[in-house]
């Protein structure tokens, strides 16, 4: 018969006595009991001296026991205090989202019990009705005290966007060194798997989205928040009975800490229903194959389960680039341009007393979202102690066609960069050519939005110091009928030839950071 059961046969049922917590301390070999008593029907000191006769008895010849008796009564501090227990224990992916300004305890009638009241924004509550965090809450604070508990989920915050709720999701550690980094790399998230609502289970390790292989076929594990829940109907080219089968794809975008996936199944109608219930902000687990067309990258689901992400902190270690330049090699400028650059840039300024290098950049695009648009040209100029010493510059495989109205302004066609290097291929030494620089580009930051997107996807991050060269003309010569860059060139006696291609404008947009400097 155990401890608890002897206790309970002497008339200390879960009314009368509950068991708080036992701990071990290995150091001292002691063991500690804590027990709780209600308020209104307190432990006599008979009473206390059965209980320890009875766990002295099994266990005072194994080790040094010390039992202690507290009584539960209405004291606000405590249940915080439980409750942050709580959500320590199994929430961890939420603790970053409530704070004791969050969360009202308020009692009601006397002997009635307390009402938990949380504050948050629609999306957060549907997280916490998702994991059936109020139900779990409420259940286990009723173990631990002797009145009941309402837990309410109140919505009085404005809603949030995905990215301010993923900034207090898991954060990405980027201080590593290089020594630290070869050790302590994690390549997976922990996770606590939940219910499983489409195909099979899955291991509680999970990859970050953005090292997904997209070759075609690949098995791949992630984990993150689901945004853009759709379900849509279309016309199979299967034939049944010689007509068209109608199909339903159900989708949505997969978002981790280190970036998103589309997400799709062609659920059967027994499997549709269970998917429906997926709404904006549920964090899952999903396991599935790569599928790529036409440049797109999705992931066609075999499983699907509720999760939550337990990792803290991911210390995800971003690539640690050759010592050798292996697509693009940087190009020396010669003595004439270098000549060229000081006719129009003056003479040097204190700036370059406490910056050593800039790198103006220059990005040719298909289009203008970095998210789903590629990079076709990378044209920079490095600065040095206000000295031009080095251009980089490539053309870039997109992998798709380029847009009629990209060849129209760039001059860039299909057969320019047919056999020019991929991205992937390509910004390895990009990241060497700027280690260490300022980054500089005009508007830098619709370049800069492909850089870092296409870094994230590469585990390379471009965290330099930028300066925006339009905001620095803008301050330097306000007086401009408008800030096109070659306006700007020609208002300061710069010559900008083959304008619209990388090269040609970094090139152009070095001058006038040297001359504005």
């Amino acid at each position: 018969m155990s401890v608890l059961q002897k206790i309970i046969d002497l008339g200390f049922d879960e009314n009368k006595l509950k068991l708080d917590e036992a701990t071990f301390n290995t150091k001292k070999d002691e063991l500690t009991i804590n027990f709780m008593y209600p308020e209104d029907r307190p432990i006599t000191d008979d009473d206390k001296k059965q209980i320890i006769g009875i766990i002295t008895k099994d266990f005072g010849d194994l080790c040094k026991v010390v039992v202690k008796f507290n009584k539960s009564c209405f004291d606000r501090e405590v249940i915080f205090e439980r409750i942050e227990e709580y959500i320590d224990k199994y929430y961890k992916v939420l603790k970053n989202e409530m704070s004791r300004d969050d969360i009202a305890i308020q009692r009601l009638s006397e002997g009635e019990g307390a009402e938990i009241i949380i504050s948050c924004d629609e999306l957060r509550k549907q997280v916490f009705v998702n994991k059936k965090f109020d139900a779990d809450l409420k259940a286990f604070l009723q173990r631990k005290f002797f009145f009941d508990f309402v837990v309410t989920l109140r919505v009085d915050k404005e809603s949030t966007n995905l990215q301010e709720f993923l900034d207090n999701m898991p954060k990405i550690d980027t201080g590593l060194s290089d020594a630290l980094a070869k050790e302590s790399q994690i390549n997976h998230m922990e996770i606590e798997l939940g219910e499983c609502f489409y195909g099979k289970y899955m291991p509680n390790k999970v990859g970050f989205i953005a090292d997904i292989d997209a070759e075609n076929g690949n098995e791949v594990m992630v984990a993150g928040v689901v945004t853009n829940v759709a379900l849509t109907t279309f016309t199979s080219k299967v034939k049944v009975d010689g007509e068209p089968m109608e199909r339903k794809k159900f989708s949505f975008t997969l978002t981790d800490p280190s970036g998103f996936i589309n997400v799709v199944v062609f659920p059967q109608e027994k499997t549709l229903k269970p998917l429906e219930l997926m709404e904006d902000g549920m964090t899952v687990a999903v396991g599935g194959t790569i599928n790529e067309f036409n440049g797109n990258r999705s992931l066609r689901v075999s499983s699907i389960s509720k999760c939550d992400i337990l990792t803290k902190e991911l210390k995800r270690v971003y690539r640690k680039v050759n010592d050798d330049y292996y697509y693009v090699k940087p190009q020396p400028v010669l003595e004439t341009q270098q000549m060229d650059l000081f006719a129009v840039g003056g003479k040097t300024t204190d700036y370059w007393n406490t910056h050593d290098s800039v790198v103006v950049f220059d990005l040719e695009t298909t289009g203008f979202d970095s998210k789903s648009c590629k990079i076709i040209e990378i044209g920079a100029v490095k600065i040095t102690k206000g000295s031009i010493i080095e251009t980089f510059q490539t053309l870039i495989n997109p992998g798709s066609k380029i847009p009629d109205e990209i060849t129209k302004l760039t001059h860039i066609d299909d057969s320019m960069v047919e056999n020019a290097p991929t991205v992937d291929q390509v910004l390895p030494d990009f990241y060497k050519f700027v280690n260490g620089c300022v980054l500089s580009a005009y508007n830098i930051d619709f370049d800069y939005s492909f850089l870092s997107f296409n870094g994230q996807n590469l585990r390379l991050l471009f965290d330099n110091e930028q300066i925006d060269t339009l905001r620095l003309v803008r301050d330097k010569v306000p007086s401009l009928s408008n800030y096109k860059l070659g306006t700007v060139v020609k208002a300061l006696n710069i010559t900008l030839n083959n304008a619209h291609r990388a090269l040609a404008d970094a090139y152009a947009t070095a001058k006038v950071f040297v001359k504005l400097i």
